[in-house]
């Protein structure tokens, strides 16, 4: 994955991160491959809301800074932080899929701003 990752971890034990990070990591090289020349940037935060208490209280937050200046927020709450990662980019996948219909068939941006169609031989 060629774009810049950060990523922010609170809560949990010291060792943790790591994990998490390199979860994260490959599901999101996964999720953004299709989506990778529009993303210049993501963020991905993962906070235990709850500490030791149980409960469903893993959250991971994504934000995609995009070539174009614009951002894309997702977030998925779920009781383990790998089901809140996996839900958070499978959120990031449809709303990265969702925006370039958008970005490709909006009549208002001028022709130069459109992406290129490919005909099919």
């Amino acid at each position: 994955m060629d774009m810049r990752v950060e990523f922010f971890v609170r809560g949990g034990h010291a060792d943790t991160p790591e994990v998490f990070r390199d979860y994260a990591q490959r599901r999101l090289a996964f999720t953004v491959r299709r989506f990778g020349h529009r993303v210049r940037r993501l963020t991905v935060r993962l906070v235990d809301q709850n500490g030791p208490r149980r409960g469903v209280d893993s959250r991971c937050s994504l934000t995609a800074d995009l070539v174009d200046g614009r951002r894309l927020f997702v977030e998925a709450i779920a009781a383990w932080p790998f089901a809140a990662i996996t839900a958070a980019a499978a959120r990031l996948n449809e709303a990265l899929r969702r925006d370039g219909q958008r970005f490709a068939l909006d009549p208002g941006r001028p022709r130069s701003a459109r992406p290129a169609r490919v005909a099919a031989p």
